[in-house]
């Protein structure tokens, strides 16, 4: 059996440490700069365990947290740069498997990395094309490979015309369990989750993820993604402009509300928000200081999730448990109302939704789970 580790550090002097360590040890030592460097190259290397050096950027507390979360049963091994025995007890509550205490000497090394080697875990694994469902191996070893679920279209009908009997979904787990906002960016889908307080990236082709940034400062529960930037919608009611780039640096922020909404989305040219409470719609320039233009009533029940494209509006409404289109030239009209199957699940509830591909694409908590799943768009 292979034994290749996988260490996450950004410091050279650490890496000609630990390269030699680990080489001296007979391991196949694979070195990542940070987090989205390690989970870019993850499937590839298929690691038997990582190993983590404290005191970098994000937080060992994180990478410990966001491994965990893409490789449930993968030994995690926290380098401490100096003897603490605190901080040792405070990664080990965090999940890590076993720490070292500096110096790192094969000495030191040898013991956590003999235990690791008697463990191994698989990132999350996801078929390509249809998603179709795989069994689930679970070995004496603890290799988990999780479940792979299809994505099915939908049935709609029109807005008190038409009547469809619809049928449940199948849905996707997501590796974290509270997504809040969903949008797309080119090949990516990014997914920001409020508990985690952080932005997931996954690729379009297989859904693997394949970045994370961590916000520690920011409650992250709506997501729109344009040219200009990625907006973030926080719990405290704020939205905020980021850069596009891997930490998602932050340009502007803006308070529009009291509240936090329900979903922002931009169209191409206006950043459109909504508010569940007053079932309010509100169109505004892209700027940094967000100018409203003009407010809408929703004509539905219940502003549950928002979004937008070019040439629509679309609002999850668990009211009517349905997905009502909206014409942004007249918003309080209803153009259609599609049932949503899922919400046949009395646990379900939908956090945020998006356009893309012909596809209306949602996400969802469901008893502690994260859920993604899509049907076809209504015309």
């Amino acid at each position: 059996m292979h034994n290749t580790v996988q260490l996450i550090t950004a410091s050279q002097k650490d890496r000609l440490i630990l390269e030699s360590v680990f080489k001296n040890l007979g391991a196949d030592a694979v070195f990542s700069q940070d987090l989205n460097d390690a989970l870019s190259v993850f499937e590839k290397t298929r690691p038997r365990a990582v190993f983590v050096v404290d005191g970098e950027d994000p937080p060992a507390e994180i990478q410990i947290r966001e491994i965990a979360r893409v490789a449930p049963f993968m030994p995690i091994v926290v380098l401490i740069k100096q003897r603490d025995a605190s901080k040792a007890v405070a990664y080990m509550k965090a999940g890590a498997f076993d720490c070292a205490q500096s110096p790192w000497t094969e000495e030191e090394i040898r013991p956590v990395y003999k235990k690791a080697l008697n463990m191994s875990g698989t990132t999350l694994r996801l078929d390509r094309g249809q998603f179709e469902k795989q069994k689930t191996v679970l070995l004496l070893t603890g290799l988990l490979i999780s479940l792979i679920f299809g994505f099915t279209g939908g049935w709609f009908y029109g807005f008190n015309k038409y009547r469809t009997e619809t049928r449940p979904l199948e849905t996707l787990e997501l590796p974290y369990s509270h997504p809040s906002g969903l949008a797309f960016d080119k090949d990516r889908i990014l997914i920001s989750d409020w508990y985690t307080q952080a932005l997931y990236a996954h690729d379009m082709k297989d859904l693997k993820i394949t970045g994370v940034a961590a916000f520690p400062n920011t409650v992250p529960v709506g997501l729109a993604a344009g040219e200009p930037g990625v907006w973030l919608a926080t719990a405290g009611g704020d939205i905020e402009k980021r850069m596009n780039n891997g930490k998602f640096t932050v340009l502007s922020k803006t308070k529009p509300g009291a509240a936090p909404p329900a979903g922002v989305c931009y169209d191409g040219l206006y950043l459109w928000l909504a508010w569940p409470g007053e079932n309010k719609i509100s169109k505004r320039l892209a700027n940094d200081e967000l100018t409203e233009l003009k407010t809408f009533k929703y004509p539905g029940k219940t502003i549950t999730a928002f979004s937008c494209d070019a040439r629509s509006l679309w609002v999850a409404d668990e009211g009517l448990r349905s997905l009502v289109k909206l014409s942004p030239d007249d918003p309080q009209t209803a153009l259609s109302k599609t049932e949503i199957g899922q919400y046949s699940s009395k646990t379900l509830k939908i956090t945020a939704l998006a356009p893309k591909g012909g596809k209306i694409w949602f996400t969802a908590e469901d008893n502690g789970k994260g859920r993604l799943f899509s049907i076809d768009e209504p015309r």
